[in-house]
């Protein structure tokens, strides 16, 4: 992988981290558990509890991938970002800038 390649690479990766922290900053009123004394009809509340249980799972996906952008980063400092965790073959540049936070090749993930 050239180095402009990797540039590439980790600005998609940056980039890709600050839409995340942006995304989870949002205080999304949906997200907080309707209290117990406002009246809302019992189907209404459990569709709103249901919201916010998505609401919750999305945030915690997002999370996750962030973590696993941030390690991707610290793989490109210590220089064994793109190499498959398996068989330590190079990991395709498609598959990188379609997944930048991919550890294995595509014939390791199959």
């Amino acid at each position: 992988m050239t180095e402009e390649q990797l540039t590439h690479l980790r600005s998609i990766i940056i980039i890709r981290i600050g839409a995340i922290e942006a995304s989870l900053a949002e205080d999304d009123p949906e997200s907080k558990p309707v209290a117990p004394d406002i009246a809302i009809g019992r189907l209404s509340r459990l569709e709103s509890m249901q919201s916010q249980q998505m609401i919750l799972a999305q945030q915690r996906r997002q999370q996750e991938e962030r973590e696993r952008l941030k390690n991707a980063l610290g793989r490109i400092d210590k220089g064994s970002y793109g190499t498959c965790g398996y068989c330590l073959s190079p990991i395709s540049y498609e598959r990188l800038e379609a997944m930048p936070d991919a550890v294995v090749c595509m014939s390791c993930a199959g």
